[in-house]
């Protein structure tokens, strides 16, 4: 198998594990990662490829392009996620105890008149 075939296999798996739904994203997450790792493995030991590979290089172009994309979406929406459960745990220690930013001077009267 040349080395443009298993970086084109690689980067198939990949684009397979990125738009299959799933519930666990933290193993989406580690398996993409391990798939990354072994494509950038393989991206120094590609040559230049030739005639009979120039399909396989297009094909490896259009999957990047949509693996791309997916991961950004990926990324976008763990974004949010994050950014949700900070909201929830603000607004939980904000309902606890809804006086603590509450200034001491507040509600006590000062006499200004002699």
């Amino acid at each position: 198998m040349s080395t443009w075939q298993q970086f084109l296999t690689i980067t198939t798996k990949l684009d397979e594990i990125v738009h299959s739904p799933t519930e666990k994203r933290s193993h989406v997450v580690e398996e993409v990662e391990r798939l990354l790792e072994e494509r950038e493995a393989i991206m120094y030991e590609l040559p230049q490829p030739t005639e009979a590979e120039k399909p396989l290089l297009e094909e490896v172009k259009k999957r990047d392009l949509k693996i791309n994309q997916k991961l950004e979406f990926l990324f976008n929406d763990l974004k949010r996620d994050m950014r949700n459960n900070k909201k929830q745990k603000a607004s939980k220690k904000q309902y606890t105890n809804p006086y603590q930013n509450v200034s001491s001077y507040d509600g006590m009267f000062l006499d200004s008149k002699k």
